[in-house]
């Protein structure tokens, strides 16, 4: 096992040591004079964010202005992106691997960065080839930041499907649905927070995963019921999905919490139970607006339900 280990540790020591070679020559290469913002638009971006504008999060995406921001803020991932991808600059390889080079990132990813833009070079990643700073992601920092991205793009995606759903809805019923989604983005980032283990360096990452995914399995229950398929279930099958949902919640409360630091706590479990509580009654006071026919506690069953599979996956990843 330990000469395995061993062989590991050399492998990627070896990894690293070529890797720091290689961009000893990349680094001889600099960025283009001409293609740097002016003193006068560097004042004018203290408060940019240049993923924000690769990407087009919170607003249209803007290759110059990622540029200019990217140089201010010595975002080198992004330059390297710009001048590999021919977004707002000729395509520049010398350029990206030296920008791949000078970000502060793991060696591996690096070597993963400089093999990328190499085959794109040679011209094996097609007639039109990409490379994104999150493909070869694997360090906690970097994989917490790439979520960030991944999240602020679907968030975006998913409020534009949330537009189109509620749009010919009253005053009355879309009031309704910001109660509730007020309600689901507390219990999402209650549960990211509360029911993640946050011990391991992706925790971050980790997190958000678990708030989109929740985000998401919001977006997708509204589009069911707004297909039709609304649940039918009666007085006694939500009594059994109550008694299910505390069989589950009792078996989490008789497990030992977890001795290191960032394990799920049966406390934090409690703290994240009341957030889907008023989540599950938010479902009911919006089921009365848009959805009349259906009664209250055939919402109570289904959200029951889907709680209880979380607390059992949670219970079993506990053990």
């Amino acid at each position: 096992m330990r000469r395995a280990y061993a062989f590991v540790l050399l492998a990627m020591t070896a990894g690293a040591h070529a890797e720091n070679a290689e961009c000893e020559r990349h680094l001889l290469a600099t960025y283009p004079f001409p293609h740097r913002p002016t003193a006068e638009q560097t004042a004018a971006l203290q408060d940019c964010d240049a993923d924000k504008l690769y990407y087009g999060i919170g607003q249209h995406f803007n290759y110059v202005k990622a540029r200019h921001c990217a140089f201010a803020k010595d975002n080198h991932e992004v330059l390297m992106m710009l001048y590999a991808n021919g977004l707002g600059v000729p395509r520049n390889y010398a350029v990206a691997k030296m920008a791949a080079c000078r970000a502060d990132s793991a060696p591996m990813v690096t070597a993963g960065r400089l093999e990328s833009l190499g085959r794109m070079q040679t011209g094996k990643e097609g007639p039109s080839p990409k490379i994104d700073m999150c493909d070869d992601a694997s360090s906690g920092v970097l994989l917490g930041r790439c979520v960030g991205i991944k999240s602020a793009l679907v968030a975006q995606e998913r409020e534009d499907k949330f537009e189109r759903l509620a749009n010919r809805w009253s005053d009355a019923e879309k009031a309704a649905l910001q109660l509730l989604r007020k309600r689901a983005s507390a219990f999402a980032e209650a549960h990211g927070r509360g029911e993640v283990d946050l011990s391991g360096s992706a925790r971050s990452a980790f997190v958000g995963q678990a708030i989109n995914a929740q985000e998401d399995d919001f977006l997708k229950s509204l589009q069911e019921f707004e297909a039709g398929k609304l649940p039918a279930f009666t007085q006694s099958d939500f009594a059994q999905a109550d008694k299910e949902l505390n069989l589950a919640y009792q078996r989490l409360k008789a497990q030992k919490d977890p001795d290191y630091v960032g394990g799920v706590t049966f406390a934090e479990i409690q703290g994240v139970q009341r957030n889907w509580l008023a989540y599950r009654d938010a479902w009911v006071a919006f089921g009365k607006v848009r959805y009349p026919a259906v009664a209250p506690h055939a919402w109570r069953a289904y959200f029951t339900q889907k709680r209880t599979a979380m607390l059992n996956e949670l219970a079993a990843a506990r053990n």
